[in-house]
């Protein structure tokens, strides 16, 4: 039986502004979510100092991309956190990188990984500070009063993403809140012109903005490419939990906002498989603080919403889950697959823990591929129903429908009419195709 605190979501208004998207930033930017590595929770040396990065670690877990197949599947985004910078030079006003740490520079760090077939992404912040030291006792100087100049230095540098944070003063209440929107936009319009003096205007720059929501609201995808609008995810359960639900919440109170190719909801860095700990700096072990069936259901749900996928973790010590879901083909190309809106919640039963995610797919976006999560410690059946959830099954006909266990690559067989009942381990999420094929009268 289907239980009777679910609450159905209307999809037609979903449905409308995907075939007239939300305005994009005309940047050139197109296409489907990125994907990558970041350099967040990876661990890059052996005391595992908060935020590290240094140019050893991202060539090798680069290389590493290019050897386990992550590459070929289109991870091609490689991200430095708050890790690289180190001072603002006092003569011409430009960011220094940490030269003890990247010898090469960011420009010649750029060009290995291009050359490597990766594009290059790194951060800063939209106030005087940034939030972190990458574990060094210094203050990282923001891009504040340095719009223009830092967006032509990155340009210049071939950078191909930017992660646009907001720490320093901006946290301060009084002088963020008046200053938020402005200052995107100012930062947007200053990238936009950088661009501008690359050779036939590109390649283009990717923003990423973690704040910008918050004062943009539904005109966030005019200064951004991908915005966050929850707090930062961690390597915890509740954390996916509460993301999910703070994505959930937003969408039912700024519906207008909705993802469109080359303007994504972000749902924030992945640490599936755990992330980095203490050990050698060429090998980081992974200290997972998750279970197996956790990290199932936050690829899953990551993928159907359409959220960027970033993984920020070592990526040269695949564990068992991430071969499983980072390299898993389908699922992977049905995330970059933008011909359908993405995924959205169709239905959410409170008491039990339990979320129904869901969106159309294939050429003519009659199928549906959905997720149901569990939150629940407790196995669960829940039903998926083709008449309430697709629209499927009219009064005087019945349909015909083929299911599919994507993540287990199996075809389950055939359901005629009515709810298909599926079994969720408790923490745990499954992702299935449904297909029309016929029609009963």
């Amino acid at each position: 039986m289907r239980a009777s605190c679910y609450t159905p979501l209307l999809l037609l208004s979903t449905l409308v502004l995907y075939l007239t998207p939300t305005e994009a930033l005309d940047n050139g930017v197109v296409g489907p979510p990125p994907l990558g590595w970041s350099t967040w929770k990876t661990c890059g040396d052996a005391s595992c100092t908060h935020d590290y990065c240094d140019e050893e670690e991202v060539k090798a877990n680069a290389l590493a991309m290019v050897n386990n197949g992550m590459l070929q599947l289109g991870y091609d985004y490689v991200l430095l956190n708050d890790c690289w910078a180190s001072y603002r030079d006092p003569a011409t006003n430009t960011l220094v990188h940490d030269g003890e740490r990247f010898p090469s520079g960011m420009d010649g760090l750029a060009d290995w990984l291009h050359n490597e077939g990766f594009k290059f992404g790194i951060y800063t912040s939209i106030g005087n500070e940034t939030c972190s030291s990458g574990g060094r006792d210094i203050t990282v100087p923001g891009s504040e009063g340095f719009f223009e100049i830092d967006a032509q230095t990155f340009s210049d540098w071939g950078i191909d993403y930017l992660k646009l944070d907001f720490c320093g003063n901006m946290k301060t209440p009084s002088y963020g809140l008046p200053r938020g929107k402005r200052y995107h936009e100012e930062f947007a319009q200053a990238l936009l012109e950088a661009q501008a003096t690359r050779e036939n205007n590109g390649p283009p720059i990717f923003l990423e903005v973690v704040a910008g929501y918050w004062f943009a609201r539904s005109d966030v995808g005019e200064i951004a490419n991908s915005w966050r609008f929850c707090e930062d995810h961690h390597d915890d359960f509740q954390s996916t939990e509460e993301a999910l639900l703070c994505l959930v919440d937003q969408s039912n109170e700024y519906i207008d906002v909705e993802s469109s190719p080359g303007a994504w909801k972000y749902l924030d860095l992945s640490m599936v498989g755990g992330e980095g700990c203490s050990g050698s700096p060429s090998f980081t072990p992974h200290c997972p603080k998750q279970a197996f069936a956790n990290y199932k259901l936050e690829f899953l749900t990551w993928t159907i919403l359409q959220s960027p996928y970033i993984i920020s973790t070592d990526v040269r010590n695949m564990t068992d889950i991430m071969t499983e879901a980072l390299l898993h083909e389908e699922i992977v190309g049905l995330h970059q697959d933008v011909t359908c809106p993405p995924g959205t919640l169709l239905r959410h039963d409170k008491l039990h823990k339990q979320f129904l995610f869901g969106r159309t797919i294939g050429s003519e976006c009659q199928e549906w591929l959905v997720v149901v999560a569990n939150f629940s410690e407790d196995d669960r059946e829940v039903s998926v129903s083709l008449k309430e959830d697709f629209g499927w099954d009219a009064a005087d006909e019945e349909v015909v429908v083929t299911v599919r266990d994507v993540w287990e690559e199996l075809n389950l067989g055939e359901v005629k009419s009515g709810d298909y009942e599926v079994k969720v381990e408790g923490g745990g999420a499954e992702m299935l195709r449904f297909t029309k094929t016929a029609y009963i009268s």
